[in-house]
């Protein structure tokens, strides 16, 4: 079993010496975790947060620590945007009106 605080490096080390995938080794342990510290990307990606959540929810007894929350509302701005080319937007406009005209 293992104690301790552990960043993505350490998961690296250990997955190298242990012969274990560090993204594997690292969805097992916040199963366990009494703290679970995390980053506004990861909570916005429905497969992390599910996870997550799910892990906490059946330990019933951790902690979910977001760190860098004060980026928390551009990193939510970045997510849900998207950069439009000026081709782009000319082929949409000229499609609108070719459906305007139906």
């Amino acid at each position: 079993s293992l104690r301790g605080v552990y960043s993505l490096g350490d998961l690296r080390r250990l997955g190298r010496e242990r012969g274990w995938c560090p993204y594997f080794a690292a969805r097992a342990a916040v199963g366990r975790a009494d703290v679970v510290v995390y980053n506004a990307q990861c909570l916005l990606d429905p497969k992390i947060a599910g996870t997550v959540s799910r892990a906490i929810r059946e330990r019933g007894r951790a902690v979910a620590v977001f760190d860098e929350a004060h980026n928390v509302d551009r990193v939510c701005i970045e997510a849900l945007s998207v950069t439009l080319s000026g081709r782009v937007m000319r082929r949409c406009s000229a499609n609108i009106r070719r459906l305007e005209g139906r």
